[in-house]
């Protein structure tokens, strides 16, 4: 089996953080290809601009040699107040994603555990993801239950 390290992302890492979220979601077949170079335009200029406010962070996994295998991001978004949850921030993980090539290694468990460790350890209360088809398998798994939540297009 291989091994695999896992780094928190820095400044100069964006790039791997912006190409891994267009991979996901060119794998789920959302956005046309304007759109998603658009989508990568503006997720490099706000991740940028979050991670300095210290809003923002990734993880990395990486190989052996170094490639990135996969990652994960970790926003601090600005919540109302709510039983259960004084008004501030909440981690809301985000852009979880595996390479095709590395997958079925737990490494986006890997990035989860080490999120949801961040998360804990900073005394959150509670984190919230969004999660796709494909991690449905992996977070029931990490302690995450299902919510409800609804939305409507203005068209």
């Amino acid at each position: 089996m291989p091994s695999f390290r896992i780094r928190r992302a820095m400044s100069k890492d964006i790039d791997i953080l912006v190409r891994h979220r267009h991979m996901m979601f060119l794998e789920m077949a959302r956005p046309g290809k304007e759109e998603l170079r658009a989508l990568d335009e503006s997720y490099r200029a706000w991740s940028r601009k979050m991670m300095g406010r210290r809003l923002f962070h990734g993880y990395i996994v990486t190989t052996e040699g170094g490639e990135p295998a996969a990652s994960g991001c970790v926003w601090l978004r600005d919540v109302q107040p709510s039983p259960g949850q004084p008004a501030g921030r909440i981690p809301y993980i985000m852009s979880v994603y595996t390479d095709r090539r590395f997958r079925r290694n737990g490494l986006a468990t890997m990035v989860m555990k080490e999120a949801m460790e961040w998360g804990r350890k900073k005394g959150y209360p509670r984190a919230l993801l969004h999660a796709s088809r494909a991690g449905r398998k992996v977070y029931p798994r990490l302690g995450w239950k299902r919510t409800w939540e609804m939305e409507l297009a203005y068209e």
